[in-house]
């Protein structure tokens, strides 16, 4: 886990900097006096990054950036807290002004047009957002942020800029798996004050699992009987919710199996790691690579040639 601050800068620093998240052409408006500076948090799954910038900045994604770098591994979510940002696609402009964001891909060409603004810079796993949304629904997709779940995801995302350090990786993460989950339910229409209710039911099934995987009993009956619920009621408001005690206990898992593969200390066995979360070996394997589109043993292969600047 990091977390680092940059100072107020030009346009050249800033430039390097920018490019070091994803290559953009950059025009500057009043070059002269212009600046921006930076805070970041990143793990090795989500980055938040949050700018103050005073000035104007034009970036724009070519096919040769594209080609360099595709940057279609994650989605971004931007959340102006000051100004309003422009984007394009093609020839649809789509504008973002506070109190909102915006979930776009930017592995096409495009242009962004930054005022003298601040904002919040979240990128999200592109695996994350499209096995809960349909592919190619959310291109360039705005959100309202100013009420209910939007209001919600907006305070946990400066909430957790504003802890810097102090949250753990693990902790960071948790954090950002649930703020992709009600940005997804913003993205899917699914904002019903009921909808609501039935994710807050969700989300202590999902913490319960999370605890307990691979350490107590997670069958249904006993997960049930922890939280309070009948086996029945359990099953019946994760219908409603639009899923299954199954596919929430087989997504936890394959989180904790994750977070075990990123842990520079851990010594199971791709094989024991996957019994103590509850898959076969082979099936593992299979699941993985489904949901995060790499095998576990080329997870956690990537993982541990990250150079060791990137985990201080």
């Amino acid at each position: 886990m990091r977390w680092y601050e940059v100072a107020p800068c030009g346009p050249e620093s800033f430039s390097a900097l920018a490019d070091g998240f994803l290559p953009m052409a950059h025009e500057f408006g009043e070059h002269e006096g212009w600046q921006a500076g930076l805070t970041a948090q990143e793990s090795s799954t989500y980055a938040l990054l949050r700018w103050d910038q005073h000035g104007k900045r034009l970036c724009q994604r070519t096919r040769r950036h594209i080609r360099n770098i595709p940057g279609d591994e994650f989605f971004w979510v931007v959340v102006p807290d000051r100004g309003e940002f422009g984007l394009r696609f093609h020839d649809e402009v789509t504008s973002v002004p506070t109190g909102h964001a915006v979930i776009a891909g930017l592995e096409v060409p495009c242009r962004l047009h930054i005022p003298d603004s601040a904002a919040y810079a979240f990128q999200v796993p592109r695996t994350e957002i499209e096995h809960r949304v349909r592919p190619g629904a959310h291109m360039n997709l705005v959100l309202d942020m100013n009420r209910g779940l939007g209001r919600i995801a907006a305070d946990m995302i400066r909430s957790a800029h504003a802890e810097q350090s102090r949250l753990s990786e693990r902790e960071f993460n948790a954090v950002c798996d649930r703020v992709t989950e009600l940005l997804c339910m913003l993205a899917v229409g699914d904002t019903k004050p009921q909808a609501a209710d039935r994710a807050q039911v969700a989300e202590s099934i999902r913490r319960y699992l999370r605890g307990h995987i691979g350490t107590s009993d997670v069958r249904l009956p006993a997960v049930a009987h922890a939280l309070g619920w009948s086996p029945r009621q359990l099953r019946v408001v994760l219908n409603e919710s639009g899923t299954t005690f199954r596919d929430l206990r087989r997504e936890e898992a394959l989180r904790v199996a994750r977070e075990l593969l990123e842990d520079p200390r851990a010594t199971m066995t791709i094989a024991e790691l996957a019994t103590r979360c509850g898959f076969t070996p082979a099936w593992f394997s299979a699941a993985f690579k489904e949901r995060f589109g790499v095998t576990p043993r080329e997870f956690r292969r990537s993982r541990r040639a990250e150079p060791a600047a990137a985990r201080i």
